[in-house]
C-alpha cells in the first residue's frame, strides 16, 4: 500500500532527506568520471557556425537557464515553430517572449545577472546544441515584429551575446526515448541525409583533425557504438 504523506506547508524543516547524504568534492567526481577526451574538451566555439545556425533555425524547443545575483537558478522552457529564435549574427541570438504566466523569472534574473545557458532541441535529432552567453532584454519594435508569430509581434526579446557553442551527444535523449518520430521531418531537413557528428566534423575540420587524428572519419561509428553499448 502506498504511504500517505501530508503535503508540506511553509519553509523546509531543519533537516530533509538531503541531509542523509554526504557531499563530495570535484576531485572525487573526477575519480569516478575521469576526464574528457581532448576533442571533447576543446569542442566549444565562441561563435555560431553554419551548422549551429541551421540547428537553431530548425529547433522547436529550447530551455533557458538563468541565475540571480546570489546564484539561485531558474530554468524556463521555450517552444515555438522552427525559426522563432533568430541568429542575428554569429555572436548574437534573439529569443521572442510569448504570452505566459507573467512571473518573468528569467527577466528578473537577467536584470541582476546576465549569464544564461540555452539547450536547443530539434525533433528527431538525438544530439542537443548548447549555447552559453550573456543576455539583456529589449522592446525594440522592429525586432519584436521580426520575432512575431501568428500575426502578432513578440512581447519582448531576449538578446544573447554568445560566449560558448557546443554540441551534446544524444545519450540523454536516447535514454529518455524522447522522439517517437516527427511528422514535419525536421531532423532530415537539418541533417540533409547526413548526421550530427558528420556535419559537426565538416564545420570544424581543422580542430577535429588536430584532436582526433586518424579517428576523425570514424566519429559517427564511435558515437553509434556508445549509443548502443554505453547508455548505462
Amino acid at each position: 500500500m502506498t504511504e500517505t504523506i501530508d503535503p508540506p506547508r511553509g519553509a523546509a524543516p531543519a533537516r530533509t532527506a538531503a541531509d542523509a547524504y554526504r557531499p563530495i568534492d570535484l576531485a572525487r567526481v573526477r575519480e569516478v568520471l575521469g576526464h574528457p577526451l581532448p576533442f571533447i574538451a576543446e569542442k566549444k566555439e565562441p561563435y555560431l557556425g553554419e551548422f549551429a545556425t541551421r540547428f537553431i533555425a530548425h529547433s522547436t524547443f529550447c530551455v533557458v537557464a538563468s541565475a540571480d545575483e546570489l546564484g539561485q537558478l531558474d530554468t524556463s522552457p521555450k517552444g515555438d515553430p522552427p525559426g522563432a529564435v533568430r541568429v542575428l549574427d554569429p555572436w548574437t541570438l534573439a529569443l521572442p517572449e510569448r504570452p505566459g504566466n507573467r512571473l518573468a523569472d528569467t527577466f528578473e534574473n537577467v536584470s541582476r545577472n546576465p549569464a544564461v545557458g540555452l539547450a536547443f532541441f530539434v525533433p528527431g535529432v538525438r544530439e542537443v546544441l548548447r549555447v552559453n552567453g550573456d543576455a539583456f532584454i529589449t522592446d525594440d519594435p522592429e525586432l519584436l515584429d521580426r520575432l512575431g508569430a501568428e500575426g502578432k509581434p513578440a512581447l519582448l526579446a531576449t538578446i544573447v551575446r554568445v560566449r560558448e557553442v557546443f554540441g551534446q551527444c544524444g545519450k540523454a535523449v536516447i535514454r529518455a526515448r524522447l522522439w517517437d518520430g516527427d511528422a514535419r521531418d525536421l531532423a532530415d531537413a537539418l541533417t540533409l541525409g547526413s548526421s550530427f557528428s558528420a556535419l559537426t566534423v565538416a564545420e570544424n575540420a581543422g580542430k577535429m583533425a588536430r584532436t582526433l587524428g586518424d579517428q576523425v572519419g570514424s566519429l559517427d561509428a564511435t558515437l553509434e557504438h556508445h549509443y548502443e553499448n554505453d547508455l548505462y
